[in-house]
C-alpha cells in the first residue's frame, strides 16, 4: 500500500484510492466467505475471511498512520472522500463481525440437517 503522505505531508490521491480499493477487497472477501459458508464450503469460507482480514489489517494500519500524523491537531483535512472511506472502513469492520456469525449459523444448520 502506498505511503499516506507525500514529501509535503499532504494526503495523496493515490493513497486515498488505495485505501478505498483495499477496503473494497476486504468487504468482497467477507461477502465471499458468507456465500461459501452457505454453500457448505467452510474451508473456503475461512480462507476468504483470512484474505479479508489481511486487507482490513492493511487499511487499519494506514488509517492509524493518518491518525498519528494528525496528532489531534487537525492536520488532516476532512474531505468528502475521507468521510466516504471512513464509512467503508466501518461498515467493512461490521461486515467482518457479521461474517463470523453467519459462518457459525451455517455450521450449526449443517449439523442439524445431518
Amino acid at each position: 500500500m502506498p505511503c499516506a503522505t507525500s514529501q509535503e505531508l499532504e494526503i495523496t490521491e493515490e493513497f486515498l484510492m488505495s485505501l478505498l480499493c483495499y477496503v473494497g477487497a476486504a468487504r468482497s472477501a467477507f461477502i465471499a466467505a458468507m456465500r461459501a459458508a452457505r454453500a457448505g464450503d467452510f474451508e473456503q469460507a475461512q480462507a476468504n475471511v483470512k484474505e479479508g482480514d489481511q486487507a482490513l489489517k492493511d487499511v487499519h494500519k494506514s488509517q492509524t498512520e493518518l491518525i498519528g500524523y494528525d496528532e489531534g491537531a487537525g492536520k488532516v483535512q476532512m474531505t468528502l472522500i475521507l468521510t466516504h472511506i471512513q464509512d467503508h472502513i466501518m461498515t467493512t469492520m461490521l461486515c467482518r463481525e457479521v461474517t463470523e456469525e453467519i459462518i457459525a449459523i451455517h455450521k450449526e444448520l449443517k449439523e442439524i440437517k445431518s
